[in-house]
């Protein structure tokens, strides 16, 4: 078992890689944009897509990934529509329907690319140039039950991360190895896999669905608190050569999530997902 050291938070691009990269990504966006206008599906951008649409019109300068996010009732219709039409493509992956997913989220995945990273270096499906699409959870409007679900969401992610660790050998030291091996010979024999919790965390998701909540959460990364208003319209604006959708009082998103988002930061806390290598396949 290799112990593997490096940064798996950023990494510089070759400049004309990273282009290559966001012009196809580009292109993925735009096909799911138009994919969910024409089935009446809404859609928010999130995370550092929103961030680079607010401060550079476009994709944030080191960033290499995109970001979309939905209501559940939205997320679901948006699968159901990638269920039932043929689509040549692009396929959905995502840990219903794929074993080796563990993530809390979907992949709108563009088929005939690949990327190579530390985190998906022992799978059994092709992770290739894709968008991000994370669910928007209602919460519970009291105060000490929704601290819980939200903690219980935040567990469930790190339980994912961990198989996923585990899966690929990934360990930045000796120590932790050794840890990794212990803990994964205990999964085997007490037969406690990762479809258990991808049950937990579907179930938890879908829970407050019907409720009239007052303040929702994105489930799968940031896991944020954010008044609902934040996300009752969605408003136009520049990104690229095409405009998006974000939300409406995208101010509050940004500052809730990022602080004094127009301020640019060092490089060290830059982020980005740092693949090992890219096959653009026919793009």
């Amino acid at each position: 078992m290799t112990v593997i050291k490096r940064n798996m938070n950023y990494n510089e691009y070759d400049e004309d890689v990273l282009k290559h990269l966001q012009e196809v990504e580009l292109m993925v966006l735009k096909d799911f944009i138009d994919i969910c206008e024409k089935n009446k599906i809404e859609y928010f951008s999130y995370g550092g897509t929103t961030l680079g649409a607010i401060r550079h019109n476009g994709f944030i300068p080191w960033d290499d990934d995109i970001d979309v996010i939905m209501t559940k009732k939205n997320y679901e219709k948006f699968l159901k529509v990638m269920e039932t039409e043929k689509n040549e493509k692009y396929e959905i992956i995502n840990n219903r329907n794929t074993e080796d997913f563990y993530f809390p989220y979907t992949l709108f995945n563009l088929k005939g690319t690949t990327i190579v990273d530390i985190l998906h270096d022992k799978i059994n499906y092709n992770y290739g140039i894709h968008i991000d699409l994370f669910i928007l959870s209602n919460t519970p409007n009291n105060s000490l039950k929704r601290q819980l679900f939200i903690k219980k969401l935040k567990i469930l992610h790190k339980i994912f991360f961990i198989f996923t660790v585990l899966q690929n050998d990934i360990y930045i030291s000796s120590t932790k190895e050794k840890f990794g091996r212990t803990l994964k010979k205990l999964l085997k024999i007490f037969h406690i896999t990762p479809n258990l919790f991808k049950k937990i965390f579907d179930k938890s998701v879908a829970k407050y669905e019907n409720e009239t909540s007052k303040n929702v959460c994105e489930a799968g990364y940031y896991y944020n608190k954010f008044p609902k208003e934040v996300w009752e319209s969605t408003k136009k604006v520049k990104f690229e050569s095409i405009k998006i959708n974000v939300p409406k009082d995208y101010d509050t998103f940004l500052k809730t999530t990022y602080g004094d988002y127009m301020k640019l930061p060092p490089k060290e806390q830059r982020k980005n997902h740092s693949p090992d290598s890219i096959d653009f396949g026919p793009y």
